[in-house]
């Protein structure tokens, strides 16, 4: 059948892989093709040296003046270095053109996203074409007719919605709105009759992905991050709290119910992200504490009638190093998910009473699969469980006589169970699935067969993908292990070395990197391009002990998996260094930008996106204190030597031969620390002997919840700069870029604060 043929097919292609080994290996050795054009004098940072010493290494800085992106000279360097990238990326002839099959891909793209049920009421958040920014929709069950609750864009110029929560009843839902995805949230809620606005209107309210209503549907449970607070970035997410709101009831009257000490809280981390857990019919309530970015969480318990009043009383019945990361209650019961003792997940059942909780039992002994989360339904506890990252469902069911071993529940191969949503009065399940190539869908698990079915909520994508193929490989790294690297490309590419390929990675907080279907891809693999996720240690593919080996003193590993990564592509001839980048956002470009600091020959380009890229700065921040459980703290000598080895800008090296870069950041997004990228722009501008361009693109409204538009030119802009820096036939500049020629006027940059004007 088709898919043995296609398996057939894969497989003569690693078969045949090291026959063209020595080709591959010569081609890479020929000289390169043609260099692109070259680009005039970028305006490159001053130096300004500062010294300092920490655990007796002598540390020297010249870029430390762009840590503060809103003074004069910074801004300047940011916005004189914007304006040139885009005039760059600009000239390159086939940009327009990519450019406008990236935006036709994702414009005509339908998604369903964020699914709950509440009383037979659907909620989702829908993206369709003509569309920026999702808009959030109901329906009376799967079949019913759909109906725009909120279009954020009417709420907020430009915006966008961050997260929502229907209540128990489905008559109340509570949403965060930003403008442009900035993550400056204001929670709001309506009356879903009617699409009322209920006249709620609270800020700093970014947190709220869990945020839980209180049984009657009255009240609810929100974070909120103090007002003002200390004046260093590096503490403005200190102290989170959780209030109590009562609809009809000013929110200047909202209690504190949980926080550090209060309700006698004890051992509650400084820079925590709590959620409080009121599960119906139960006489206690939870509240989870995480502590920053640490998977592991505490968890407090109080009796519901207190916490109704706003006068709850705390008792913490697991702590962090408990290895909890996840529970599921109903009334009295509560499932725990724990790594402690068991690497790979089990989970427990405890009752709770007044007196705290029963002796734990285990309900689903550590198996051969990671457990990646839970989720409680009627008739079963339902898993969700990975080997090496590919997903699959499981189900504990739970009647009387039932087996007490899961059974697997079949899926398609290689998807992402992306939700699961269930409620413990009733049956079966819904999830949400995707594949790298497989389209997206919304399913109902039918509790009696285990099959299941298309609710019809998410329609067919646009984009054709059955010219591609997909295959996993393995890449032994330094010490033999083998890391998985997972390849897209069309079914007819032949290993000649000279494919186009793309690296992507992350590795951290024991996160896998997940198989997502985006219909711009093919814009890369349609050209003969490849992609390929490095799935490197740090991430949570084999469970917790593959976390630990890419984590504080061990995140190294990380550094050296990405680039056995990219031995492993070159040396079985799928690329050459003369066609590879490497791509990593966020704290991903530790990987990225690590490896191609390390090995530069290996690559011709990189992309670093909004990276973590100076890892001593990195902790002053403004999400850095947040990090300290995953990397450590500069603090320690420890951590210290941990945060310097994986540093990227600390690895760059005057008159190296560094390869293209495309560094990204965000100049309107909290969460984003646009001195990061500047410093290494500035750093590399200064350092390398290659003659490659060293560019920062700065979007100056954009952020990881920016809208469709801007993250099509961004996706659109890294594409054609890697056909470019590869020498691909029409994308190679006739004439140096200049920004009188090229480039359109600068993009407004919004004003700097009072205070640094």
């Amino acid at each position: 059948d088709g898919g043995r043929v296609a398996k057939m097919r894969r497989l003569a292609r690693i078969l045949l892989a090291p026959v063209l080994a020595m080709a591959a290996l010569a081609a890479a050795q020929e000289p390169p093709a043609v260099p692109p054009s070259p680009l005039p004098a970028v305006p490159v940072g001053q130096a300004r040296e500062v010294r300092e010493t920490l655990h007796g290494v002598e540390i020297v800085d010249g870029f430390r003046w762009l840590e503060d992106a809103d003074s004069h000279d910074a801004r300047a360097f940011l916005e004189a270095q914007d304006w040139q990238a885009r005039a760059a990326l600009a000239a390159i002839p086939g940009r327009e053109a990519l450019a406008a099959r990236v935006r036709e891909l994702s414009g005509a793209q339908v998604s369903v996203r964020d699914l709950a049920i509440e009383r037979g009421r659907v909620f989702y958040l829908k993206l369709v074409p003509g569309l920026d920014s999702p808009v959030l929709c109901v329906r009376e069950g799967f079949a019913g007719a759909e109906r725009v609750l909120v279009d954020p864009a009417k709420v907020v110029p430009g915006g966008a919605i961050d997260w929502y929560r229907p209540s128990p009843d489905g008559q109340w839902v509570a949403y965060g709105v930003s403008a442009g995805g900035t993550g400056e949230t204001t929670l709001r809620v309506l009356e879903v009759k009617g699409a009322r606005d209920a006249g709620v209107a609270i800020d700093r309210t970014r947190f709220n992905a869990h945020l839980s209503w209180h049984h009657d549907s009255r009240a609810f449970y929100y974070a909120r991050v103090p007002e003002g607070g200390p004046g260093d970035p590096a503490h403005r997410l200190a102290g989170i709290r959780v209030y109590r709101h009562v609809l009809g009831r000013a929110a200047a009257q909202d209690e504190i119910v949980f926080a550090s000490g209060a309700g006698g809280a004890r051992g509650v981390p400084e820079f925590v992200f709590p959620s409080i857990v009121v599960p119906e019919n139960s006489t206690h309530a939870y509240a989870i504490a995480r502590n920053g970015v640490s998977r592991d969480l505490a968890v407090h318990m109080t009796p519901v009638r207190e916490l109704a009043k706003g006068l709850p009383r705390w008792t913490r019945i697991f702590d962090h190093d408990d290895g909890v990361t996840a529970i599921q209650a109903w009334k009295d019961d509560l499932y725990v998910l724990t790594h402690k003792g068991a690497p790979l997940g089990r989970v427990l059942l405890v009752k709770a009473g007044k007196d705290g909780v029963s002796r734990p039992r285990v309900a689903v002994p550590e198996g051969e699969a990671v457990i990646l989360s839970i989720a409680l339904a009627a008739d079963a506890l339902y898993l969700r469980s990975t080997v090496g990252g590919l997903e699959r469902l499981e189900r504990l069911n739970l009647g009387f006589g039932a087996s007490r071993t899961p059974e697997f529940v079949k899926t398609a191969f290689d998807v992402a169970i992306t939700q699961m949503v269930t409620h413990p009065e009733r049956p079966g399940a819904v999830l949400h699935l995707q594949g790298f190539l497989e389209r997206p869908v919304v399913v109902a698990v039918e509790a009696k067969t285990g099959n299941l079915k298309d609710t019809g909520l998410q329609p067919p994508p646009a984009a054709d993908f059955t010219a591609m193929d997909e295959v996993r490989l393995y890449a032994p790294s330094h010490d033999g292990t083998k890391v998985p690297v997972t390849l897209l490309y069309r079914k007819t590419t032949v290993l000649t070395a000279d494919n186009p390929t793309l690296l992507v990675g992350f590795g951290a907080y024991g996160a896998s990197l997940l198989p997502v279907f985006d219909a711009r891809r093919l814009a890369w693999l349609e050209r003969g391009g490849i992609i390929a996720f490095a799935h490197v240690r740090g991430g949570g593919e084999y469970g917790e002990a593959w976390h630990r080996a890419g984590q504080k003193g061990a995140k190294e590993n990380t550094i050296r998996d990405f680039i056995a990564c990219a031995e492993f592509l070159i040396r079985f001839g799928f690329t050459s260094p003369r066609r590879l980048a490497a791509e990593g956002r966020g704290v991903g470009a530790i990987a990225a930008a690590g490896a191609v600091g390390r090995r530069p020959d290996l690559f011709a380009a990189a992309v670093p996106r909004a990276g973590a890229l100076d890892m001593l700065r990195f902790e002053r921040a403004p999400e850095g204190p947040a990090n300290v459980p995953e990397f450590g703290s500069v603090a320690t000598a420890e951590g210290f030597e941990w945060l310097r080895r994986i540093s990227p800008y600390h690895h760059v090296k005057d008159g190296a031969a560094y390869p293209a870069m495309l560094l990204t950041t965000g100049g309107g997004d909290p969460r984003q620390d646009p001195g990061q990228a500047a410093k290494m722009a500035a750093r590399l501008q200064a350092a390398s002997a290659s003659g490659k361009p060293v560019l920062l693109r700065v979007d100056w409204q954009g952020g990881p919840g920016a809208s469709r538009s801007r993250r099509d030119e961004e996706r659109a802009d890294i594409y054609a700069f890697l056909f470019w820096q590869f020498g691909q036939d029409g994308f190679v500049p006739e004439a140096p870029a200049t920004a009188t020629a090229h480039a359109p006027a600068p993009p407004a940059a919004p004003p700097p604060p009072a205070a640094a004007r």
